[in-house]
């Protein structure tokens, strides 16, 4: 267990239970809210496959927090979980035990509500500040505009190991998060190389794959397979390791890589293009002047083959229509770097 005190001293008119529990890692963290601001007072992290639920690492962050301060005592919970959620339960998709939120709402006492996480990223978005660069990175337009946001739809697409799709609905006073299965629409390929990689990927698989396989970490190991079998890698002892680390191993490599290999670094100037095409198509279903919402690990690592010569944006904005490359010259554009969204996003859940 890691404990990080962020703000100890930090005053609150609500407090919170938030957690984050994925496959690697269960963040807990107890989240102090003032005015619709929320600030993280104490954070645990535990390893999840040393966990067989979330009772016992629950306890030991209250505990702790008491210990310290009498007052960190939550009203209500949310935990946002890797997996589908049903009837405020969660199966977690890559672990051996699950969240039960009726079962921790009778052990500790208080309300308990479990959500997807990607859900959590959803209700954290209204959360950050886009003005705080320690948040939000801004993604310029190629002409070197940045719209700014409207009160209307965001939309959120989450590259991580996986790739998320959601939205949110302006109700006239607050956003409403919803979640989609989005990241599994068709992949729509443009030139050459990206329909090589598509008919690549569509006889390992026997039929015409989504876009997650190409647009997210599995897509980067995908690219990295394809580009060797079609296109050849050049030798080298690089190569070499990236050949024999396990495919799960080979994004970061290739990212480290590209700083000062071409082909690496044309791996990922084509994985930005190919998220960027994605990006614009989630925008033209629905129309986010709002903000369209980059979050995931993934993207956040890639942020400086996004950036570079605005090839994300200009993917973004291509369309044969001209009247709806307009609309996508009007989106603002986001980059989510703060690590901390979901666990603002369960904070701001519980209390929603």
């Amino acid at each position: 267990m890691e404990i990080v005190w962020r703000n100890p001293e930090a005053a609150f008119e609500r407090l919170v239970l938030a957690g984050d529990v994925g496959g690697t890692n269960t963040n807990l963290a107890l989240v102090g809210e003032t005015g619709g601001r929320f600030v993280i007072v104490v954070e645990a992290v535990f390893p999840s496959r040393d966990l067989t639920c979330l009772s016992e690492p629950i306890h030991k962050l209250l505990e702790l927090g008491r210990a310290k301060r009498p007052d960190l005592t939550p009203s209500r919970a949310c935990i946002s979980a890797a997996g589908p959620v049903t009837a405020n339960r969660c199966t977690m998709t890559n672990l051996s035990w699950g969240v039960d939120g009726p079962a921790l709402a009778a052990e500790f006492g208080i309300v308990v509500r479990v959500i997807n996480d990607f859900l959590a990223i959803g209700y954290g978005i209204p959360t950050l500040d886009v003005n705080d660069p320690a948040q939000i990175a801004v993604l310029t337009h190629p002409d070197g505009s940045c719209p700014p946001p409207q009160a209307t739809t965001k939309a959120v697409i989450g590259p991580g190991t996986g790739l998320g799709v959601g939205f949110l609905a302006w109700d006239g006073r607050r956003y409403i998060p919803a979640s989609s299965e989005g990241g599994h629409i068709l992949f729509a390929p443009w030139d050459d190389d990206t329909r090589s990689f598509q008919e690549y990927l569509a006889r390992r698989f026997d039929r015409t794959p989504g876009v997650e396989p190409f647009v997210s970490g599995l897509g980067i190991a995908n690219l990295y397979e394809w580009w060797r079998d079609v296109k050849g890698l050049p030798k080298g002892e690089a190569w070499q390791q990236i050949e024999a680390a396990p495919s799960s191993q080979r994004p970061p490599l290739i990212s480290k890589l590209s700083e000062t290999d071409g082909t690496a670094a044309a791996m990922l100037s084509l994985f930005a293009r190919m998220l960027g095409r994605f990006g614009g198509d989630i925008a033209s279903v629905f129309l986010p002047l709002g903000g369209l919402y980059l979050a995931g690990g993934v993207a956040q690592k890639q942020l400086r083959w996004i950036e570079h010569e605005h090839q994300f944006v200009r993917a973004f904005e291509q369309s044969y229509n001209p009247n709806l490359v307009k609309m996508l010259r009007q989106v603002p554009i986001y980059l989510i770097r703060d690590y901390a969204i979901s666990l603002y996003g369960a904070a701001n859940a519980a209390l929603s």
